[in-house]
């Protein structure tokens, strides 16, 4: 099977949850919600939801690729709640006419706008964090982020990074992934690395850093969120 049949496409992020549409041959076939969970036996909870019908096997084989892709780290505990149906539609509510509940709804806008630019800190400062050290930094365009997994790119006249930002913990399966991705992107010329900035990496992950290079030919490279910080103390109160 050829997960890469399967295209995530990230549509919401905020600091504790991430929001995908799922295709699969080119065709929507359901959603993919995570809830990131702190202090708990179970980091990450996702709710699959399958509008499309699709075989047991099809259906076996996304849920692998969740697993090896999508979930941070699948070692430390998640669960799927699995549903199938069909959409739908959409129900959408006008602003209540009372003055204190409009008020209490716009509040809950700001709020909601507030979470959503926090998840994007992380992004923000890696973006500031690489400026800083002299690379030409930009946001990776859509089908990056949807075919590779990559977010930012940085380059400057010697090579050019591809990195992976990740506000909490990454596992060694997605750390595999990307850089098989990245050995399989054909757009410079340059020494190419691929890069991840996230706040934990797991036990072996020097092990795997060094096996990878050795395997492909290609230079890895952590960057601790702390690192991110440090220099830019100003996102330090909400990255934290």
């Amino acid at each position: 099977m050829n997960n890469y049949k399967f295209k995530f496409r990230r549509e919401f992020r905020s600091a504790s949850s991430e929001t995908y549409t799922i295709y699969y041959m080119d065709e929507h076939i359901g959603e993919l919600h995570l809830l990131f969970m702190k202090d708990n036996n179970t980091d990450e909870i996702c709710q699959l939801m399958i509008t499309k019908e699709i075989s047991p096997n099809t259906k076996d084989d996304l849920i692998d690729e969740i697993i090896n892709t999508i979930i941070s780290n699948p070692e430390s505990g998640f669960l799927i709640n699995i549903f199938v149906g069909k959409s739908e539609g959409m129900v959408m509510g006008n602003l209540h006419p009372d003055s204190i509940t409009a008020k209490q709804k716009d509040l809950s806008k700001v709020l909601n706008t507030y979470q959503v630019a926090k998840g994007q800190l992380t992004e923000f400062a890696t973006l500031e964090f690489f400026q800083g050290l002299n690379y030409k930094v930009e946001n990776a365009p859509h089908h990056y982020d949807q075919d590779y997994k990559i977010d930012i790119l940085a380059e400057n006249e010697i090579e050019k990074l591809y990195i992976q930002s990740k506000s909490g913990m990454i596992g060694e399966k997605e750390i595999v992934k990307v850089v098989k991705n990245v050995v399989e992107i054909d757009d410079t010329k340059k020494n190419k690395i691929a890069c991840f900035v996230a706040e934990r990496f797991p036990s072996k992950a020097e092990d795997l850093r060094k096996s990878l290079e050795e395997q492909y030919n290609i230079k890895v490279m952590y960057i601790h969120k702390y690192q991110i910080i440090e220099s830019s103390p100003k996102f330090k109160r909400t990255l934290k």
